[in-house]
């Protein structure tokens, strides 16, 4: 399997799992990342996902070139001399618009669409002896689902200069100019994704999951609008279970017992 699954607790372990290749995507694997997307959304037993790579040389390496199909250009030109095109939301294989929280946990080389997976991800952390970068202009590409995050997320000369140079960076670096959270030494680096996990989970699911949606729509909506988004949330929040359990919890002195509900 190229994506293996696994539930610890209400954590979704999610791991790439071609390391011989060091995991470079494919069909398949695009295919069952998605796949694993749908059930971080549906299954309401799981509060967060963890995805990192199957060994230590490599989280994604990005796309399998030699795999061919839709992200191959011999796919793209057979499919522009039959009169079609592929349309970017056929080659999604991100979390987008999943509200609960995603850690990425970057063990080894993260490269083109390994860095737009691990850009899609809430939470960077990074092994000190990995690095990250984009490569998209090197094969005269653009970074689908690169670009415009990376803008919106490091300062703008640095986000430019990535994609632009087309090269990678190493882990200090990224965590110098605020694209990853954490660097970590490699065998630390599983056990901080399970901590940061676990910290995640001691707040309100609901609230947790509220405050990332208020934060991604910010980014697009005006001042006015994001103030409202946090306020209609903020409301509704006081009128479920969990918000009552809040008061009761705090009243008590002890820690809630989150329902998401």
């Amino acid at each position: 399997m190229p994506v293996d699954t696994e539930v610890r607790g209400r954590v979704l372990v999610i791991t790439l799992n071609r390391p011989e290749k060091m995991n470079a995507m494919d069909g398949e694997m695009n295919a069952q990342l998605t796949e694993a997307w749908r059930r971080l959304a549906e299954d309401d037993d799981v509060w967060v996902a963890i995805v990192t790579g199957a060994g230590d040389r490599a989280f994604c390496s990005g796309r399998d070139l030699m795999a061919g199909g839709p992200g191959s250009p011999e796919y793209h030109h057979e499919m522009a001399a039959r009169g079609e095109h592929v349309q970017t939301s056929q080659r999604e294989y991100a979390p987008d618009s999943i509200w609960k929280p995603v850690i990425g946990a970057i063990n080894g080389w993260c490269l083109a669409g390994g860095f737009a997976l691990a850009l899609s991800c809430d939470f960077r952390l990074m092994a000190e002896t990995a690095r990250i970068g984009s490569m998209a202009v090197k094969r005269n590409r653009v970074g689908q689902q690169q670009t415009a995050r990376l803008c919106r997320y490091v300062p703008f000369a640095k986000a430019l200069e990535l994609l632009m140079l087309g090269e990678h960076i190493p882990a200090g670096e990224a965590e110098r100019i605020g694209l990853v959270n954490k660097v970590l030494p490699p065998n630390e680096l599983l056990p901080a994704a399970f901590d940061w996990a676990e910290r995640l989970m001691k707040g309100g699911p609901l609230a947790v999951r509220a405050s990332k949606e208020v934060a991604y729509r910010s980014l697009e909506a005006s001042w006015s609008e994001a103030m409202e988004l946090e306020g209609t949330w903020h409301d509704h929040l006081l009128e479920t279970e969990d918000g009552l359990e809040a008061s009761r919890a705090f009243k008590e002195k002890r820690d809630p017992v989150w329902k998401a509900r």
